[in-house]
């Protein structure tokens, strides 16, 4: 079973939905580093540090510096996303073979069986002579 997304709404708690950019170094260090950049959806400062710290070990030291704060609602109106109809495809199926031509097919894979599997020439002729009775 399938657990069902859970939905973020733009409000919670007088709170606007946010999304949180933050740099990661490890250890308190005030100078430039090899760095990690996180983002993050979020309604304050607190639960966006908690999500991010969620992502490195326990005891590890970080310095986290929040880089941009925007807000969800904002970022989805400059995308403007339309929501559009899809287009129905028909699909037509092949029509049925008629029967004439799956007898002929078959013929023609029985003959074809006895040319390359048939080893003794005249057990091949008479199965060829055989299928060759088979009325279309």
């Amino acid at each position: 079973m399938t657990e069902p997304t859970q939905k973020l709404d733009i409000e919670k708690d007088g709170d606007t939905l946010k999304i949180y950019m933050f740099t990661v170094q490890g250890g308190p260090m005030k100078f430039d580093l090899p760095e990690d950049f996180k983002a993050v959806l979020a309604y304050n400062d607190e639960d966006a540090l908690t999500m991010v710290k969620k992502d490195y070990s326990v005891g590890l030291s970080l310095f986290i510096k929040k880089r941009a704060q925007v807000e969800a609602k904002k970022l989805i109106d400059k995308i403007n996303l339309q929501l559009t109809v899809p287009q129905q495809v028909e699909v037509i199926s092949p029509p049925p073979p008629t029967e004439e031509k799956t007898v002929q097919d078959f013929v023609c894979g029985m003959m074809l069986i006895a040319d390359k599997y048939v080893v003794n020439k005249r057990d091949q002729a008479t199965l060829k002579r055989i299928i060759g009775r088979i009325k279309v």
